[in-house]
């Protein structure tokens, strides 16, 4: 990373929108949808099936993304007078209806099928998979019919929720670091993500798949453990004080995307445990910095529409029930589908039109309701309501405000 300082302090304040970066939560979901609705479904088989597996590292390196971003976002729009319950009160309103949304499909979905062999399903969907799930503590089961299981799109939620009790504490140590160590902080943290995919290499377990090159325990160290995946949500955080102090420096668009050239080029040559490409966190994070400059300096011009920010303000509730839409459309076309290869992209295609446009009505008439509802406390709520006033100032964020959508792994 090299370059000159970006000039003077970019403003942190709930004013400070930054558009862009909830349609980029849209564009970070499409390689993880995509990758389920063709690959994961089983539509396809062959060298088709294995052409289409080729999107792993991009969807992979798109929940990188959402860890990253999320960091960023929590710590772009914290001010120092909330207070940790109310913080973890809204990101709990946040994340957990639509997932018991997505959990409670699942069940429906098992328990319609229990008498049958789902055609698609989780390694998992037992009363531990289900449970674990269900509370969002799968990811510290280093087993496969756990961490994978049920509704597995979860996983990542299983981490965020990690993330969000440490947040409170995390952002005061990050504040704490001088603006001129922010750049020493960054690199370590770089490092040491770059560093865990060949940690795991070391960690031994038992076989995952005959076709699977990594072992269990190796395969959830690497992806699933949320103390490894926190390592980018902190250079999320440490990413935008960087913004905020004014010590991020200007990098070209060539040398980002080059760095993503040169990892997917490298994959080959690595350990099959950077395929997961937690690797792609830094350039990731350069990115999501490049994008809020822009929306800073009133530069963006193709990310902030309406339609995008609409589709990434969906994009949690897309991110979570599109699996078991998923499940249930194969199960009804059975094992076998006497289909044409055309048509089975067609069934594809439609799964997604189907998802996308169930997440917008969800966002609008499930999510939003209850986070404005529940998310602030009724004191809160009654402060909220009066006229602004020197003597009644707002003790709280908003917690829809457009850089208080904090995106989950999304």
């Amino acid at each position: 990373m090299s370059g000159v300082p970006t000039s003077g302090q970019l403003p942190s304040t709930a004013s400070s929108r930054l558009p862009s970066l909830t349609s980029l939560r849209f564009i970070l979901a499409c390689p993880v949808i995509w990758y389920h609705m063709s690959f994961s479904s089983g539509l396809f088989d062959g060298s088709l099936h294995d052409g289409l597996g080729t999107v792993y590292p991009f969807a992979a390196g798109a929940v990188s993304g959402f860890f990253v971003l999320s960091g960023f976002v929590l710590a772009w729009v914290h001010r120092p007078d909330d207070r940790p319950r109310a913080f973890l009160r809204r990101r709990l309103w946040k994340i957990f209806p639509n997932h018991l949304l997505g959990w409670t499909a699942t069940l429906v979905f098992f328990t319609v099928t229990v008498a049958q062999v789902p055609v698609v399903a989780p390694p998992g969907h037992d009363a531990t998979s289900a449970l674990t799930s269900l509370f969002l503590v799968q990811d510290w089961v280093p087993d496969s019919d756990v961490f994978g299981g049920f509704n597995t799109p979860a996983w990542s939620i299983s981490c965020e929720l990690f993330f969000y009790a440490l947040f409170p504490a995390l952002i005061v140590l990050v504040r704490k670091i001088p603006a001129e160590r922010l750049r020493r902080a960054w690199l370590g943290l770089t490092a040491a993500i770059l560093l865990m995919p060949l940690v795991s290499t070391l960690v031994p377990g038992p076989k995952l798949y005959d076709w699977f090159p990594i072992n269990e325990h190796s395969m959830w160290f690497s992806y699933n453990f949320p103390p490894v995946r926190l390592l980018e949500f902190v250079l999320g955080i440490v990413t935008a004080r960087m913004l905020q102090t004014g010590v991020w420096p200007r990098v070209s668009n060539w040398v980002v995307a080059g760095g993503f050239v040169v990892f997917v080029l490298a994959l080959p040559a690595l350990p099959p445990q950077y395929a997961f490409a937690t690797g792609m966190a830094p350039m990731l994070a350069a990115l999501i910095a490049k994008i809020a400059v822009a929306d800073q300096e009133g530069r963006s011009r193709l990310l902030p529409r309406p339609a995008l920010i609409t589709l990434g303000d969906a994009s949690y509730a897309l991110y979570i029930t599109h699996f078991p839409l998923m499940m249930a459309v194969r199960h009804a076309l059975g094992r076998e589908p006497d289909l044409s290869t055309g048509a089975r992209f067609g069934v594809v295609f439609a799964m997604i039109a189907v998802s996308v446009a169930l997440s917008v009505v969800i966002h609008r008439y499930f999510e939003l309701p209850l986070m404005r509802r529940f998310s602030k406390s009724r004191t809160s709520q009654r402060v909220t309501a009066r006229p602004e006033s020197a003597t009644a100032p707002k003790t709280e964020p908003e917690p829809e405000s457009a850089q208080d959508r904090a995106p989950s792994a999304t």
